[in-house]
């Protein structure tokens, strides 16, 4: 190994020459993030909904607004005529975050008293910056004031570029305040995430179900799915499907759903559909922005059917007939299959909710009871033994 020697000198050069080479690169270690924005997709619409990437983005003005490409910004121009102006930008589904440039954020340039800020929303609240963006064009980066907006430095105009903001976005209000003076309005761009999302729950081949309570709802699995590695696939049963997460019954990891009187009932529709999206705790998160629910399937658990008897004349004499009748619950038609001690086993189909038969007596028949028992009954869907 060969020892080199520097002389205080020398040392004293190197460190003249190349302070701000090290400062630079500390910069570079320590700030990549600032450096680089991470959204790429831009907005360019000033009007009306769009879809732009994988998400439908509405953009709505308020005020003092106009367009404008400048200094590398465009096409928002807010404040424009020095009176408050806003854009408003309504993402659906959800983004997961946004990269905005601002450029011409006037604060009393030139001895001129015209003060103006930028200020954000975030879905419905007041959104703090807290994290600056990289040199803008034209103008000397801006400022953040101590409640988060953006301002330029005293007595001068302020420019970001790459300014990220990363949270999950449902509406972002980009609003530029007159504060004192006229000043000229804020130009900004901005460019949203927005990854396609490729997770799929797939589709469900089957036809509707109409079961009895003690029978499962079994249905194919779900083909054709797509999931990404933290991915969960699950079957839902549910009773709305205008509000589907809102009227989730129960949750499966299998295609299949037994009835449960403490919860459902009979004769409700209800619906199955498989569902798929990042995995938390065991169970797909609701909360995903790819969440994805396949196509449903129809099913219903029919009330068992009920008969009753009732005689109109239930005192007979020997050798003598009496009608029967019978009242069903259900679905017609009822299949009734009864006994009695003269005419043994019969089985007889009934169109409507009630029908009659008669039962006779045999001649020189001992006084007592006729007794007339139903062994087997079944509706459209059901059977009852």
């Amino acid at each position: 190994m060969q020892l080199t020697l520097t002389t205080d000198f020398e040392m004293k050069k190197l460190i003249r020459l190349f302070p701000l080479f090290s400062l630079f690169s500390l910069l570079m270690v320590f700030l990549p993030y600032q450096l680089q924005g991470q959204c790429t997709t831009p907005v360019l619409h000033t009007s009306g909904t769009i879809q732009v990437g994988c998400t439908n983005v509405t953009v709505t003005a308020q005020g003092s607004t106009t367009t404008l490409n400048y200094c590398g910004e465009t096409p928002y121009w807010a404040g424009n005529g020095s009176n408050n102006g806003s854009y408003t930008f309504t993402f659906s589904p959800p983004v997961s975050g946004v990269s905005l440039g601002l450029t011409g954020i006037d604060n009393n340039q030139f001895g001129s008293q015209a003060v103006e800020e930028v200020l954000f929303e975030i879905n419905g609240a007041p959104y703090p910056i807290t994290i600056p963006g990289t040199p803008g064009s034209c103008f000397t980066p801006a400022i953040i004031t101590p409640p988060g907006a953006v301002r330029g430095a005293p007595g001068q105009t302020g420019a970001w570029g790459n300014m990220d903001i990363n949270t999950t976005i449902s509406t972002l209000k980009v609003e530029d305040v007159i504060i004192s003076g006229t000043p000229n309005g804020v130009v900004f761009s901005l460019f949203i995430c927005s990854q396609c999302c490729v997770t799929n729950a797939g589709v469900i081949s089957a036809s509707p179900l109409n079961l009895c309570p003690g029978s499962n709802a079994t249905i194919p699995p779900a083909s054709q799915t797509f999931l990404e590695s933290n991915d969960l696939l699950q079957y839902i049963l549910f009773t709305n499907p205008a509000n589907t997460l809102g009227s989730i019954v129960a949750t499966s990891t299998t295609p299949t759903f037994s009835f449960n009187p403490a919860t459902m009932q009979t004769g409700v529709t209800y619906y199955i559909a498989a569902i798929a999206g990042n995995g938390v705790n065991g169970n797909v998160d609701l909360n995903d922005p790819c969440l994805n629910i396949s196509n449903t399937v129809q099913v219903v658990w029919r009330p068992l059917p009920t008969v009753t008897f009732s005689a109109a004349n239930p005192n007979v004499c020997a050798g003598a007939c009496t009608t029967i009748t019978a009242t069903f619950t259900g679905t017609a038609p009822f299949t009734l299959t009864y006994t009695s001690p003269t005419s043994g086993t019969v089985t007889q189909t009934f169109p409507g909710n009630t029908g009659t038969f008669q039962v006779c007596t045999l001649p020189g028949s001992s006084s007592g009871s006729l007794v007339v028992t139903a062994t087997a009954f079944t509706d459209a869907w059901c059977t009852c033994q």
